[in-house]
């Protein structure tokens, strides 16, 4: 949410320093000279090591990945489940680019790897940003995990920037 409210320009958009708060996705159309963009901000993944195992039951090669988050989506249990899942997946298989926020304050862990797999899953266009919240301590190892799952790359610092760096990360989307 805070990359969110940074990139819109937006202190309507509830932050909070704990992680998880996000509930239901919420939209938001912003402007920049010419172009638009229009943002989305989702829950994040509560159980994703157990949605990776159902997807990978449901799909025995790459090519039925896509076609297996599908099918997660409208499964009436994996609502019951999963619903952050549900709601975090959803307009990325509509159509929506990923932009996928880590803190590089904080160590990269392997219990990682399962969201950014499922990310991958929806083959869509996707982009990662490190913010470093506290400090820059574990960016690197980030870079190096990251750059293994998203097209681009880059650090982010969300309460530090001003609008003239955050400008490129939006132009330099995919």
């Amino acid at each position: 949410s805070s990359i969110v409210a940074t990139l819109a320009q937006n202190d309507s958009i509830e932050i909070s320093a704990q992680s998880g708060t996000t509930k239901v996705c919420q939209r938001l159309d912003i402007k920049i000279g010419q172009a638009s963009y229009s943002l989305i901000d989702t829950p994040g993944f509560q159980r994703p090591t157990r949605v990776l195992a159902w997807l990978q039951a449901q799909a025995s090669s790459a090519e039925k990945r896509a076609d297996a988050v599908g099918k997660f989506l409208s499964d009436e249990e994996c609502q019951r489940q999963f619903p952050d899942e549900i709601q975090l997946l959803t307009p990325i298989m509509n159509g929506a680019a990923i932009i996928y926020v880590v803190d590089g304050s904080r160590p990269y862990g392997q219990e990682y790897e399962a969201e950014m797999e499922i990310l991958r899953w929806t083959g869509q266009a996707s982009l990662a940003l490190i913010n470093p919240i506290e400090n820059e301590k574990h960016v690197d190892e980030w870079q190096q995990a990251l750059g293994q799952y998203f097209n681009v790359v880059q650090v982010f610092n969300a309460m530090q920037w001003d609008f003239e760096q955050r400008l490129p990360v939006l132009q330099s989307f995919p």
